[in-house]
C-alpha cells in the first residue's frame, strides 16, 4: 500500500490557504458590498412601503369587531407562507443570520430572502404588534449570503457581506445608516475589525441613500428641539434606565412564555400564530394603538401628546406589553425594534409623569427627552446592544442633543437587564443549541475545525496476519508509536501500540511467531471525520488518550494526536484574531 495514501497535509495547507486569502486582499469585496447594499436597501423600501400600505387598506376594518379576526388572519397567512410554503422556521428570523455566520459559513438559502418579508408584511400589515426589522435583518442577510456565493467568495467574506446585508436592511427600513452599521457589528459579526468594518459601513450607506432618495432625508420621528438636560435629568436617566431594564427583561421572557405555551397546547407552527392572533385582536378590541408597530404612538409620546390620566397610560403600556408578547411569542414572523421603541417611550413618559409633582418643573426636562431615553434604553435592555439602542434613538429622531441621556439609560439598562437574562431576546435560543460561537473565542475556533483536517501524516497500516516480526520492520518507516490494524477492506479493526508489545518484538524468536491479531487492541473508540475540535478533545479526555483513530463509516481515514489538535487550535487563533 502506498505511503502517499496515508499521507495527509491539511493542517498545513489550511494555514497557508488563510495566510494566502489574507495577502489577497479585501478589494473584491467592495463592489459587491454596494451591490448587497442596493438589493437589500430596495427589500427594505418595498417592505415598508407594502406593510403601511396594507395597514391603510384594512383600517377602515379595524375600527369595528373585526379588529378581533384581523391579527389572527394576518398571523395565519404570514406563519403559513414562512413554516409551510417557503419551509423556513417561525419567528423573526435574527437568531438564524447569527447561526448563519457562526455555524453555517455565511451560506443561507436564497428562499431566505424572501419568506420572513412576504410573512411579515401580512402579519403586520393586519395588525399584528410587531416591526419588520427583524424580518427584513433575515432578508437582507439572505441577500449577502445569496451574492457571496454567486461571486465564490471564501467564507470570511461571506460572513461580511452576510452583515453587509444586515445592515443594508436595518438602514433602507429606518433611514439610519449608523444603526445598521452597529447592529451587524454587535449582533451578527460581535467583532469589529478594519476589513469588515469597511464593507459593511459601505452598503448601509448605499441603502441609506437609496432610502433618502425614494422618501426624503427627514427622520421617521419629530423631536422636540428644547433636548437639553441638567444634572439632575442625567441622575434621573440612571433611575430611568434601572425601569427600562425591568421592562426589557418582561419583555423577554413574555416572549419566551408565550412560545413556551404555543408548545404546550401542541397547537402546530400555523395554529399557534392564529391562535395567539386572536388574543391580539381582543387587546385591540380594548385599545387600538396596541396594535401593530406602534410608530403614531411613538411620534404622541416624545411631542407630549400622549394625554389622559396615568393609570389610563399604564394600561395602554400594559396592553401594548401583552399584545408584543403574544405576536413575537407565538412565532409569527415581526421583529422586536418596533415593539421595544412604542414600550420604550411610554416607559420614559410614565417616568417623567412619576418623578414630575417631586421635582421642580424648571429643573425637569421635557417629557419628549425622557421618552427618547426610554426608547434607547428599552433597546439597548432587550437586544443587549447598547450602541444600536443610542444611535437608532438619534438617528430615526434627530434628537442627537438626547444624547448624554441616552447614554446614562442605554448602559444602565443593560448591566439591570445582564442581571436578570445573560443572554439578549436573539441570543438566548442560539446558546441554549450550542451555536452562539463568536469570534476568536475557543468555541469558535474548535467548532471551525474538522478532525478530517488534522489527521497524521505518518501513519503506518499493519494487517491482523503479520508478525510482530513484519511490525519491527514496518515501524523503521515512521516514528509513531501507534500503529491501525486494518482488515481486506480498509475496515478498522484494532490499534497497537509499540510499548504494549515490547518484550516481545525484543525476542526475535517470539518475534516470529507471535501475530499482531492476538496481541492488538481489539475495543477501539474512534473519532468520527466530522467531529468538530471541541468534540475531539472531549473524547479524548474521556479516554484518557493521547492518539486515536479517524474513520468514517466503516472506512479507516487516518490517526489523530491530542498534540496536533493543540497545534492546529494555535494556528487558527493566530488566522483568526489576526485582523483584530
Amino acid at each position: 500500500m502506498a505511503e502517499s495514501r496515508w499521507s495527509h497535509a491539511a493542517p498545513l495547507r489550511r494555514v497557508l490557504e488563510l495566510l494566502e486569502a489574507r495577502e489577497e486582499g479585501w478589494t473584491r469585496i467592495f463592489p459587491t458590498a454596494v451591490l448587497v447594499g442596493l438589493l437589500a436597501g430596495a427589500l427594505a423600501l418595498g417592505l415598508h412601503a407594502g406593510t403601511h400600505g396594507l395597514q391603510e387598506l384594512l383600517a377602515p376594518w379595524l375600527e369595528g369587531p373585526a379588529v378581533l379576526a384581523l391579527p389572527a388572519l394576518g398571523a395565519l397567512a404570514g406563519s403559513w407562507v414562512v413554516v409551510r410554503l417557503l419551509k423556513e422556521p417561525p419567528g423573526h428570523g435574527v437568531p438564524e443570520v447569527v447561526r448563519a455566520v457562526c455555524r453555517e459559513g455565511g451560506r443561507m438559502h436564497p428562499r431566505s430572502i424572501v419568506s420572513r418579508w412576504l410573512g411579515s408584511l401580512l402579519h403586520v400589515g393586519a395588525g399584528g404588534s410587531a416591526g419588520l426589522e427583524g424580518p427584513i435583518v433575515h432578508s437582507g442577510a439572505a441577500v449577502g449570503a445569496f451574492v457571496g456565493e454567486r461571486f465564490h467568495l471564501d467564507e470570511r467574506r461571506r460572513g461580511v457581506l452576510v452583515a453587509c446585508g444586515v445592515a443594508a436592511g436595518i438602514a433602507g427600513i429606518f433611514n439610519a445608516p449608523l444603526t445598521g452599521l452597529a447592529f451587524s457589528m454587535e449582533i451578527v459579526l460581535a467583532e469589529v475589525s478594519a476589513l469588515s468594518l469597511a464593507p459593511v459601513a459601505l452598503a448601509a450607506a448605499v441603502a441609506a441613500g437609496l432610502a433618502r432618495a425614494a422618501q426624503g432625508d427627514s427622520p421617521a420621528f419629530e423631536a422636540p428641539m428644547e433636548l437639553s438636560l441638567g444634572t439632575a435629568d442625567l441622575v434621573l436617566c440612571l433611575v430611568l434606565g434601572v425601569a427600562c431594564g425591568l421592562v426589557g427583561v418582561a419583555l423577554t421572557r413574555g416572549v419566551r412564555a408565550g412560545h413556551t405555551l404555543g408548545e404546550r397546547l401542541y397547537l402546530g407552527r400555523v395554529g399557534t400564530p392564529a391562535v395567539f392572533g386572536l388574543g391580539v385582536g381582543l387587546v385591540g378590541l380594548l385599545e387600538l394603538r396596541a396594535l401593530g408597530d406602534g410608530y403614531p404612538l411613538i411620534q404622541d409620546a416624545i411631542g407630549d401628546g400622549v394625554s389622559g390620566p396615568a393609570l389610563a397610560l399604564l394600561g395602554l403600556f400594559t396592553l401594548k406589553l401583552a399584545a408584543s408578547s403574544l405576536s413575537l411569542g407565538s412565532g409569527a414572523p415581526g421583529g422586536v425594534f418596533a415593539p421595544s421603541l412604542v414600550l420604550g417611550a411610554l416607559t420614559g413618559v410614565l417616568f417623567h409623569r412619576a418623578v414630575a409633582p417631586w421635582v421642580p418643573v424648571a429643573e425637569l426636562a421635557p417629557v419628549g427627552s425622557f421618552a427618547l431615553a426610554g426608547m434607547g434604553g428599552l433597546i439597548a435592555a432587550t437586544l443587549q446592544a447598547p450602541l444600536t439602542g443610542i444611535l437608532l434613538v438619534m438617528e430615526v429622531t434627530g434628537g442627537y442633543g438626547a444624547s448624554l441621556a441616552l447614554m446614562a439609560t442605554s448602559v444602565t439598562a443593560l448591566l439591570v437587564a445582564r442581571r436578570f437574562e445573560p443572554h439578549s431576546i436573539y441570543m438566548r435560543v442560539l446558546q441554549e443549541a450550542g451555536d452562539l460561537l463568536r469570534p476568536g473565542t475557543d468555541q469558535r475556533i474548535l467548532a471551525d475545525i474538522r478532525v478530517r483536517e488534522c489527521l497524521d501524516g505518518e501513519v503506518v497500516p499493519i494487517r491482523e496476519g503479520m508478525t510482530l516480526a513484519d511490525l519491527v520492520r514496518a515501524a523503521r518507516r515512521t516514528t509513531r508509536n501507534h500503529f491501525p490494524v486494518l482488515d481486506a477492506d480498509e475496515g478498522l479493526v484494532g490499534m497497537l501500540e509499540l510499548s504494549s508489545v515490547r518484550e516481545l518484538m525484543l525476542d526475535p524468536e517470539l518475534a516470529r511467531v507471535t501475530l499482531v491479531g492476538t496481541v492488538m487492541e481489539d475495543t477501539v473508540a474512534a473519532l468520527p471525520a466530522d467531529a468538530d475540535l471541541a468534540s475531539a478533545l472531549a473524547r479524548f479526555d474521556e479516554l484518557g488518550a493521547w492518539v486515536l483513530p479517524v474513520t468514517e463509516g466503516s472506512r479507516f481515514l487516518g490517526l489523530v494526536s491530542k498534540s496536533t489538535l493543540f497545534g492546529i487550535y494555535r494556528n487558527e487563533l493566530r488566522m483568526q484574531t489576526s485582523d483584530a
